[in-house]
């Protein structure tokens, strides 16, 4: 299927990667990166299964088996949480876009918040209700049925780039928040230095799975035009090499660009010691780690 560019509306795109017999485009007219033509949506929500929600997604978020460790979970999510209250000091209720299993909204309610949830996953939302007994429904972010000014706080974390359609679901978050409200946002950062180091065989670059890819510019546009107004932005949180330059997000591992990015990153360390240079600092400051991270305040 064809896809229009979600940002500004015109179907002229260039073929950046061919991937999975799908292509990954990039729109000539305002730069957003998308998948295009886009897969039959049935094959997108296969993703979403039971299977995959028990097998693959709670073991990588520490909940092997539905295990969960409440320590983890709040040292885990403890930096966001503070961010959040620094931008929202007395704001009582979060909303989840994306809530997967609830982790961070488990780890909201034990911080003092009020929290509620949407989730595109049947298993997961049903986990969230059933092991944590949190307000998580099953539904699209583009079709959230909260009341209309009801939170004070939003949070997509990894979700943005997985939606049909990211517009729709950013003006159902504004209409969610409360005048002021915040929003926090993360999504892989296209302009990341692991996409160029990597190529086509980044992890990241999957058009059936990531539909949409963004960078400051065009995500900043976009938020924009949705009603926000970014009010903080960093890469991460956190400065080891290994989190802004992910070496083993790759499908091909054995390559050679994998394993010479992997040393490079691996001899961060060497580097600050031989040379007074940080490798992750530097990354930071130009816009290169492999996540963006974004703050928005709703006008």
């Amino acid at each position: 299927m064809i896809v229009s560019c979600a940002l500004c509306g015109a179907r002229n795109t260039r073929r950046l990667y061919t991937k999975f017999d799908y292509g990954i485009e990039r729109c000539r007219q305002c730069g957003l990166v998308y998948a295009n033509p886009r897969a039959p949506d049935d094959l997108i929500l296969r993703r979403y299964s039971r299977d995959y929600f028990w097998n693959e997604y709670l073991p990588a978020v520490g909940a092997p088996a539905g295990r969960i460790d409440y320590a983890f979970i709040d040292s885990r999510n403890a930096p966001l949480l503070e961010r959040l209250r620094r931008h929202a000091p007395g704001g009582r209720r979060l909303v989840e876009v994306g809530a997967g299993a609830g982790l961070f909204l488990k780890a909201a309610e034990r911080a003092g918040w009020e929290v509620g949830g949407v989730e595109l996953s049947a298993a997961g939302a049903a986990f969230a209700r059933e092991h944590l007994a949190l307000d998580v429904r099953h539904e699209r972010a583009e079709a959230m049925t909260f009341p209309a000014e009801s939170f004070d706080a939003a949070v997509m974390i990894d979700v943005i780039e997985h939606l049909f359609d990211p517009p729709l679901a950013l003006k159902a978050i504004h209409r969610g928040l409360k005048p002021g409200g915040v929003l926090a946002i993360s999504t892989p950062n296209f302009a990341a230095l692991s996409r160029h180091v990597l190529g086509a065989q980044w992890s990241v670059l999957s058009p059936l799975e990531h539909l949409y890819y963004f960078t400051y510019r065009t995500l900043g546009r976009m938020l924009d035009a949705c009603g926000f107004d970014i009010c903080e932005s960093r890469p991460l949180l956190r400065l080891q090499a290994d989190m802004l330059m992910n070496a083993k997000a790759t499908h091909d591992p054995s390559s050679w660009r994998a394993r010479r990015y992997g040393r490079f990153v691996d001899r961060h360390d060497t580097y600050l010691e031989q040379y007074n240079f940080n490798l992750g600092l530097w990354v930071q400051k130009h816009g290169r780690a492999d996540t963006l991270e974004l703050m928005a305040r709703k006008r």
